[in-house]
């Protein structure tokens, strides 16, 4: 993990591999969550982009300009079909850092 997570989550995880890997551990409980097989299936294909722009709610759309997971692009797509949104690009990776 430690030798390959500046290339997965890009960020600070480029610089301080080992603070990345101490926290994945730390929150570690065992097993696979609900949450965790949802992220797998949405990562096999999403079909909602058709209906982001029948979404009425403000919504706040974060993204890193360092995630090699999401690109930028997936946000800019969003806050264009999002009507009340806004677009935050903070400077890190995918895991915030």
């Amino acid at each position: 993990m430690q030798r390959i997570a500046g290339d997965l989550y890009g960020g600070l995880a480029r610089i301080d591999s080992e603070e990345i890997v101490t926290a994945m551990h730390s929150h570690h409980h065992g097993g696979m969550g609900r949450g965790y097989v949802y992220q797998l299936l949405a990562s096999a294909g999403w079909a909602s982009l058709p209906f982001l722009p029948l979404l009425r709610q403000p919504t706040l759309i974060l993204a890193g300009n360092d995630d090699p997971i999401i690109p930028l692009i997936n946000a800019r797509m969003m806050h264009l079909l999002i009507k009340d949104s806004r677009l935050h690009i903070y400077p890190g990776g995918h895991l915030g850092w």
